[in-house]
């Protein structure tokens, strides 16, 4: 009797933990005329949501052959959230690289992320527009670098965990890149061309971060967070993101961290990740506490 009434006791103490964690989430959707498709959405709003009050926002994006799903059921990422007011709004991109297709010209998502996207969360929720961040794993990493390089002016904070950067140059030096012929990445060269295309190098090169951190000064740039793991399969990444801080070094930007630690290219390396950069972005932000 006593064991089923603690037991009870547990059960009651947990419930509310999750329902209250469940009660922060939307899971949104709408029609897309940049992407010709229904694209969904999850939004993770604050513990203590106010809608008569402008919140700063996160873009989170997702890594290739995940959704807007992952980031909530795959990371403590409620958790690491609940102090701060903040939105966080997890986009559905499929596997397009975060840009506007050049093999399929019905597929924009660049300006769905970018326009059609924003547009859609600041009708439902109060957004601070002046304190916008944007972050991502993997291919998300990538599209948080080339975004936030490409929109200087938008963003506030760039994160970028286990960041696919050598995207798109790897169309051109494929042959040449010690490990691309590891079996995950025979199945994502496809959707790299059809998002950059084989021919047209000034698109890929508009959407190259070596390309674009050339072009903005220094003074523009958002402040960047990047973390590698040391274990990553993926073994062109951490020279690449090397040669990027020496990049930004020589630029002279000094708003920016690399963190290369222990880990793989898996969901243990982000989730343990992504709360250090967050708590830099919190700094950065200024984000209020709850």
């Amino acid at each position: 009797m006593k064991n089923h009434f603690r037991l009870a006791a547990t059960i009651l103490l947990i419930l509310p933990l999750t329902a209250f964690g469940q009660s922060r989430l939307r899971d949104l959707s709408f029609y897309s005329h940049d992407v010709h498709d229904t694209m969904h959405v999850m939004v993770l709003l604050p513990s203590h949501y106010d809608p008569a009050h402008a919140y700063p926002v996160l873009f989170l994006l997702h890594g290739y052959g995940g959704d807007q799903n992952d980031w909530t059921t795959k990371t403590n990422l409620a958790e690491y959230t609940s102090h701060i007011g903040l939105i966080v709004v997890m986009p559905e991109a499929k596997n397009s690289w975060y840009v506007n297709s050049q093999m399929d010209p019905a597929e924009k998502y660049e300006d769905y992320i970018m326009d059609e996207l924003p547009k859609f969360i600041n009708e439902r929720f109060p957004i601070d527009t002046t304190r916008e961040a944007v972050a991502g794993l993997s291919m998300g990493g990538y599209g948080a670098l080339m975004l936030g390089l490409r929109y200087p002016h938008k963003f506030q904070f760039i994160g970028d965990l286990s960041g696919a950067i050598t995207t798109p140059e790897i169309i051109d030096s494929m042959e040449d890149v010690p490990g691309f012929n590891l079996g995950t990445q025979r199945g994502i060269m496809p959707s790299i061309i059809k998002a950059f295309g084989k021919s047209n190098k000034r698109f890929r090169d508009d959407h190259n971060v070596f390309d674009l951190l050339k072009r903005d000064p220094a003074a523009t740039i958002p402040y960047i967070f990047m973390a590698a793991g040391t274990q990553d399969g993926y073994v062109e990444f951490r020279p690449a993101d090397h040669a990027f801080i020496d990049s930004l070094h020589a630029h002279g930007d000094t708003r920016y961290e690399y963190h290369e630690l222990p880990g793989e290219h898996d969901w243990k390396f982000w989730n343990e990740e992504v709360r250090p950069m967050l708590k830099r972005m919190e700094s950065i932000m200024e984000l209020r506490n709850q």
